[in-house]
C-alpha cells in the first residue's frame, strides 16, 4: 500500500473489525524489524505495540526505546528484549494515527512509501503464557524441595542452583501453538579453541548417551549439557531424575573436556579461577517465551 489517505482509511477499517487478541501489523517493505502493530487486547481495548525481539535478531536500539518512551509507550520489563512496547488507544482512528506516526518519526518510514500489512492473532501467545505460568508454579514448588529453599533466578527468570560441583539451570519454556517444555542444562566448559576434533568427539559422545546431550556453541566457545521434558506431562520424579542426570554428567566430563581441548571449566569461572566471560546465550531459546 502506498497512497497515504487510502492506507489510513483501510487500516482504520481493519482495526475496527479486530476481535480480542487480533492485530494488524504494519511493516515498511523489506524492513521486517521496523514493525508496528495495532492489537485488540483480551478486554476489547486497543493498543499500539512495537513488538519485542527474540535473541536471534538485534534488539531495539536505545534511541528507539527512548523515542517510544517519550511518546508515552511503556514496557512491562524494559530489561527483557522480548517484551513489547505498548501504548493504549481510544479508537481505531487514534491508534492508526499513532502507529503511522511511530513508523514515520521513530523508524523513518516516508509517507507514501510502500507499506506491507499483515493480520494475525496473539491468542496462541496468550494461551502459551498461561500454560507457562502453570508449569513454572509446579517447577518452583518441586525445586524448593530439592534445593531446600527457593532457588535463585537469573535475568531470564530461569532457576539456577548448585548441585555438587555443577550449577544447574531449570528453564521452563513455551512456544505459541506448541508444547510447553522444561529444559534442564548446565555449562560444562568455556574458552577453548573450536576444532573439528572437538565437534567429532562430542558427536560420538552423544551417540553413546542414553539421556541428555552435549551441545557446542561455536560462536561463544562454550559446551552445554542438557535434557528436555514436556512441560505438561512430566512428574516431579522425572524432573528430579533429569536434574541428577545433567549435574552428574556435567561433573563427570567437564574436567576431562578441559584436559583434552583446553579452556576452563564453568566451575572455574564461577569461582573466579578463570577470567573467561559467561556465554551470552543459552541453548534452545529461539521462538520460545
Amino acid at each position: 500500500m502506498t497512497e497515504p489517505s487510502v492506507t489510513r482509511t483501510y487500516l482504520e477499517a481493519e482495526v475496527e473489525s479486530l476481535e480480542p487478541f487480533g492485530f494488524v501489523r504494519m511493516i515498511p517493505a523489506g524492513q521486517m524489524l521496523r514493525t508496528v502493530e495495532v492489537a485488540r487486547n483480551e478486554g476489547g481495548g486497543l493498543e499500539v505495540r512495537v513488538p519485542g525481539r527474540p535473541p536471534v535478531v538485534p534488539e531495539l536500539a536505545v534511541p528507539v526505546r527512548s523515542a517510544l518512551r517519550e511518546r508515552g509507550f511503556t514496557c512491562a520489563d524494559a530489561s527483557n528484549r522480548t517484551e513489547p512496547w505498548v501504548h493504549p488507544a481510544d479508537d481505531a482512528a487514534s491508534s492508526v494515527e499513532l502507529a503511522l506516526g511511530v513508523l514515520a518519526e521513530v523508524f523513518e518510514h516516508k509517507p507514501g512509501a510502500s507499506l506491507d500489512v499483515l493480520h494475525g492473532s496473539h491468542q496462541a501467545e496468550h494461551e502459551a503464557k498461561q500454560q507457562l505460568a502453570a508449569v513454572r508454579t509446579r517447577v518452583e514448588k518441586m525445586l524448593v524441595e530439592v534445593v531446600g529453599q527457593a532457588p535463585e533466578q537469573d535475568d531470564d527468570g530461569d532457576y539456577v542452583f548448585p548441585m555438587g560441583d555443577v550449577h544447574v539451570t531449570v528453564a521452563p519454556r513455551a512456544i505459541p501453538g506448541g508444547p510447553t517444555v522444561v529444559r534442564v542444562f548446565a555449562v560444562t566448559n568455556v574458552g577453548f579453541q573450536v576444532t573439528p576434533d572437538l565437534g567429532l568427539f562430542l558427536a560420538r559422545l552423544n551417540f553413546g548417551l542414553m539421556f541428555g546431550r552435549f551441545a557446542l556453541d561455536t560462536e561463544n566457545r562454550s559446551i552445554w549439557f542438557d535434557e528436555t521434558l514436556l512441560g505438561e506431562h512430566f512428574d516431579d520424579e522425572e524432573l528430579r531424575f533429569a536434574i541428577r542426570v545433567v549435574s552428574s554428567t556435567a561433573d563427570e566430563w567437564d574436567d576431562r573436556l578441559k584436559q583434552m581441548f583446553g579452556g576452563a571449566t564453568w566451575q572455574e569461572v564461577l569461582t573466579q579461577r578463570s577470567d573467561t566471560e559467561a556465554p551470552p546465550i543459552k541453548p534452545g531459546t529461539g521462538g520460545y517465551l
